[in-house]
């Protein structure tokens, strides 16, 4: 943690663009009870909010893919894994170390050697280096054209900040499908009334027990709001501290139990995915998202997800953030409820109502009754 204590010093005040000082933000921290320090998670921050997130699983997913993709030959074996960690790192996956060795390149390069250099994230610190000036910044466009999504991003962030021009999009629209979770991609309101009712009677004093249709009116909200409707008598401490220690014994017993997919949505999800990028946005806490991609069996057919206890922000600037973290330029918001209409409203995206789901809406793109809708629906909005 010393390491990444200096190298974060250096990054954030002697090497960065004046323009982002006080706005862009690293984090680096490891998962607790792991044997080995790579194992944790990494994050690039803007105003708050992370618009590049990383972890241990997710990289060696990915350097896994690229590795199996290779030909078996054992005289080649090492440099295939290395060729293979360079492929996740540009599919946007690192480890802590992977940051680390990125920096000691950089630290000791020039920029014009960073700039060149084939390594994506030591290239990422030098778009956002103040020694990269503005004209600089312009010669790199037809580069940039072909750069990793998220290098993509990097640089339009740095564009921005330095009032420059963004890349041309009138030939690269990317069309994506965002998706809400409770009541439009599962059904776990069963189980998690289970869990918070068990959890009410052995671990608390409380005598309430609530019913599944209690928890179709709490999903979709944040879990302020939530815990305000459960304990409304109750300070605003004390209802926060029960409502977090229900949703621990929630996720413990969806681990155990999993929840039912909405009929038809891998089928529709698989066909979608063939056009669109795919990703879910929920209020949900931070791990909620991760146990349906756990569990659904196609969690490859999503290239993003986002959560209110991750980030702290509204639904509707997670949506905008997946949006801009993928390059998603036209895109279509679905859930089941009004605060999924407001999130889609906030985010700027049209709205597609799960009428199969939860709740009722006061005004949206399109409705459907099954998501074997959806692909049409999406069809006539995004063309």
């Amino acid at each position: 943690m010393h390491r990444f204590s200096y190298m974060r010093k250096k990054l954030e005040t002697e090497y960065l663009a004046e323009s982002l000082r006080g706005r862009l933000t690293y984090f680096v921290t490891n998962y607790h009870n792991m044997h080995d320090k790579d194992e944790g998670r990494v994050a690039v921050r803007l105003d708050g909010a992370e618009i590049l997130k990383s972890n241990f699983f997710d990289r060696m997913d990915a350097h896994w893919k690229y590795y199996y993709q290779t030909p078996d030959d054992p005289e080649n074996g090492m440099k295939n894994w290395q060729e293979a960690g360079q492929k996740a790192i540009a599919d946007g996956t690192f480890f802590q170390i992977d940051f680390y060795r990125a920096f000691a390149e950089f630290d000791s390069r020039s920029i014009a050697e960073s700039l060149r250099s084939e390594n994506a994230l030591v290239r990422m610190f030098a778009l956002l280096d103040r020694r990269t000036g503005k004209r600089t910044l312009e010669k790199l466009r037809p580069e940039m054209e072909h750069a990793p999504q998220w290098l993509k991003m990097i640089y339009a962030v740095r564009l921005e900040a330095e009032h420059l021009p963004q890349i041309q999009k009138e030939n690269s629209v990317k069309k994506g499908i965002l998706f809400d979770l409770d009541g439009t991609l599962w059904d776990s309101s069963a189980e998690v009334t289970e869990a918070w009712n068990t959890c009410l009677r052995e671990k608390t004093d409380r005598p309430e027990q609530f019913t599944v249709s209690d928890m179709h009116r709490f999903m979709g909200k944040t879990l302020d709001a939530i815990a305000a409707m459960m304990f409304p008598q109750l300070s605003q401490e004390e209802q926060l501290r029960l409502i977090v220690m229900c949703e621990d014994t929630e996720q413990e017993y969806l681990t155990a139990h999993p929840a039912p997919l909405m009929p038809g949505s891998e089928e529709v999800l698989r066909l979608l995915a063939e056009q669109y990028a795919l990703g879910i946005v929920s209020n949900c806490q931070e791990g909620y998202i991760e146990i349906y991609l756990n569990q659904c069996g196609f969690p490859e057919l999503f290239c993003d997800f986002e959560s209110a206890g991750k980030t702290g922000l509204s639904k509707g600037q997670n949506i905008r953030l997946v949006m801009e973290r993928q390059g998603i330029t036209d895109c279509v918001y679905v859930g089941d409820t009004q605060g999924d209409a407001d999130a889609a409203a906030e985010a700027g995206v049209p709205f597609i109502h799960a009428a199969y789901g939860f709740g009722q809406v006061t005004a949206c793109a399109a409705a459907i009754s099954s998501p074997e809708e959806l692909p049409a629906a999406a069809a006539r909005i995004l063309g």
